[in-house]
């Protein structure tokens, strides 16, 4: 029992200390660069369209750990890419707790859908948010994906 009870706590804890906020382009791509595509220069994660997109971040311990990128489209739905969080920290929730307040804002803001182009070893993290997967699996510089929507 007081080991469950320490959990609790340092889970709680850590929630606190995780701060969601709004980001540059350029604040990205460290991140990006790392999980994403480590076998490549950082120049490399950038996506057309950054100057215009709207960026997210997660702050945890003064660090930004996670990132993700949100792409307006002209329907009332908007695409998530470049969505990364450090690998030391991957699987703490960190990721999942920004792409929900992504969606709650833009749910406020009138959106309808949030899509991606998710990888395949992380389709089973967004069907966790309520993503589902249409279409075949394609490839992206060898790199397996699926088409991935969630209405909001």
């Amino acid at each position: 029992m007081h080991k469950l009870i320490l959990k609790i706590i340092a889970k709680i804890y850590a929630m606190t200390e995780r701060t969601i906020i709004t980001i540059g382009a350029q604040q990205t791509l460290q991140i990006r660069q790392t999980v994403l595509w480590p076998d490549q220069p950082q120049e490399f994660s950038k996506v057309e369209g950054d100057e215009d997109a709207h960026h997210f971040g997660v702050i945890l311990d003064k660090e930004l750990v996670s990132v993700a990128s949100i792409f307006p489209d002209l329907d009332n739905t908007a695409r998530l890419r470049k969505f990364a969080t450090l690998p030391n920290l991957q699987g703490q929730g960190i990721g999942s707790d920004l792409l929900k307040h992504i969606m709650e804002q833009l749910r406020s803001d009138g959106c309808s859908m949030l899509w991606c182009d998710g990888r395949e070893q992380a389709r089973s993290f967004y069907e966790r948010l309520g993503f589902e997967a249409s279409g075949e699996r394609f490839f992206k510089k060898n790199i397996a994906y699926f088409r991935m929507a969630k209405l909001l």
